[in-house]
């Protein structure tokens, strides 16, 4: 996977669009939703296509854990001291 693709977004394109292509003022810029971006930047902000592909490269960056999830109330160190023990 390329690091572009690991992006989660690209910052430096938007503002540079904002800020340079719209001549937004940083206030303006800064105070749009994420709703009204897309709608300035136009149609070909589509989200991809979901795709096989897609997915296994998602799943190799955010690999499931290997055991079952953690219990918060537990104290690792000695079980007698969960939060709920007096209960």
């Amino acid at each position: 996977m390329t690091k572009p693709e690991r992006a989660l977004f690209p910052w430096a394109s938007v503002i540079r669009f904002g800020l340079g292509r719209l001549r937004l003022s940083s206030d303006a810029f800064w105070a749009l939703s994420l709703p009204e971006l897309v709608a300035l930047i136009g149609p070909q902000a589509q989200a991809e296509t979901a795709t096989r592909e897609r997915l296994a490269a998602l799943m190799a960056l955010f690999p499931d854990g290997a055991g079952p999830a953690p219990d918060d109330n537990a104290d690792p160190e000695d079980p007698s001291k969960r939060r709920d023990a007096d209960d």
